[in-house]
Formats: C-alpha cells, structure tokens, sequence
C-alpha cells in the first residue's frame, strides 16, 4: 500500500493518518465489495475502505479499516504493505489517542480534534456509525442539533449538511440505503470514501479498545508525533 501526500506542516502531519491505513481484521476482508442491510439497531459497524482528502496545503490517499462502536468508541488500525502495524487510533467517549506502537509513544486529544485530523473535518464516531449504515435518526436532531439530512422518494439518506460540511451519497451497497461511496466538502477540503467490506453489530472480539497497554508508552505532543509521521512518509 502506498501513500501520496504533498504539502506542509501541521496540516500535513494532520492529515496523514491517512496515508498507510489498513484492515483492522485484515484477513477477514472480502475479496469483493458486499454488505448486508443493517438490522434495525445498529450497535456497531466494523469494515474496510479507501479514503482521499485534498485540502489546501495537503492531499492523501489511503486504506484503511474502522470499527465503531456504541456509545461513543472507534478504532483505526494502520498497516504497512507487510502487514505490520503503523499506527492506531482509538476514540473514547471523551478521549482520543494516535499511538505509534514503533516509538511506544502517543498522543492524546479530544474526539473531535483527532478525527479531524484523520479526515480533515469532524465527525463524532456516532456520526460515522449513521454514516456508514445510512441510519439517521428521524423525528428530530440527525446525529447533532445541526445536521440537515435529504433523503430520497425511496427513504434512503442521500446527502446532508453542517455549518458548511457537506456529506452526499455517490453510490449504494445495491438496492440498500448503506452507502458505498460518499463525497465530502467543506470550504478548503474536499474527500471521498469508499466502503469494501462491511458488517453490522459484529461479535466483541478481545478488547479493541483497551488503553492499559499506554502505561508501558509515553505520551508526547502532537507536533512530535506529527514529526515522526512526516518522517515515516
């Protein structure tokens, strides 16, 4: 797996968590895209895809695989083409951390701030988890208190909007309403991700996000962890 990214600073080092990413269950992943319509609770998401975002110091592309799950937690694991891990992300209720398991160091910000870093805009990992299985909440606030959700003749979500973010559905798992590919823009960044494998409400396997393991790691500034990032690409 490679990675481009062009441009400078803290905006690139931000942004390159997108670079090497890869399958957290990476022998589970299909060889073809396919999914399953959600269940009626959606508890978790777990998959594999690619994203680009290009803004205007930086551009990445990458794979990448995600688990999200209820209320508030999400992780992403990072591979190199052996397999090896790069990096994780992990996003608690309150906390979030992107730990470089080579330096035994991480940093530790707030949910918002480290997803923001990962897409170059903001989404709660509830936001993602309706995202990905096309399950907004009806009859009131969709996912925030600022969300505009369009949904078509059919009831399927097809795009929505946030004090300038915009979200629309390019395409569907076939005649699901589970997106496969979404388009993203925001004034200064545009993004595209694209859903290979997905399942609903997978079963707990160990603790994928337990952080006792950072006791044995040190924690450290974004701006050294953005060093070694910039360093490894």
């Amino acid at each position: 797996m490679t990675a481009s990214v062009r441009g400078r600073g803290r905006r690139l080092a931000s942004l390159a968590a997108l670079g090497t990413a890869a399958c957290l269950f990476f022998a589970c992943v299909p060889r073809s895209p396919m999914v399953t319509p959600p269940p009626p609770e959606v508890e978790a998401v777990e998959g594999y895809g690619s994203a680009s975002v290009s803004g205007a110091q930086a551009a990445v592309k990458g794979k990448f695989a995600f688990l999200f799950r209820r209320p508030g937690l999400g992780r992403i694991e990072a591979l190199d083409p052996l397999g090896r891990t790069v990096y994780v992300m992990l996003f608690l209720e309150t906390r979030a951390y992107f730990i470089l398991p080579s330096r035994r160091a991480y940093a530790e910000e707030p949910p918002a701030e480290m997803m923001d870093r990962f897409l170059g805009f903001s989404l709660s990992p509830g936001e993602v988890l309706h995202l990905l299985s096309g399950r907004w909440p009806r009859g009131g606030p969709a996912g925030g208190p600022d969300w505009t959700i369009r949904t078509g003749p059919d009831g399927r979500v097809l795009g929505g909007d946030r004090e300038g973010l915009v979200f629309r559905v390019i395409k569907f798992f076939g005649r699901t309403g589970v997106p496969r590919e979404v388009g993203f823009s925001r004034p200064g960044t545009t993004g595209r991700l694209k859903v290979l494998s997905l399942r609903f409400n997978p079963p707990e396997r160990g603790e994928p996000f337990d952080t006792h393991f950072l006791d044995r790691f040190t924690r450290r500034p974004w701006d050294d962890i953005a060093a070694e990032i910039e360093r490894e690409n």
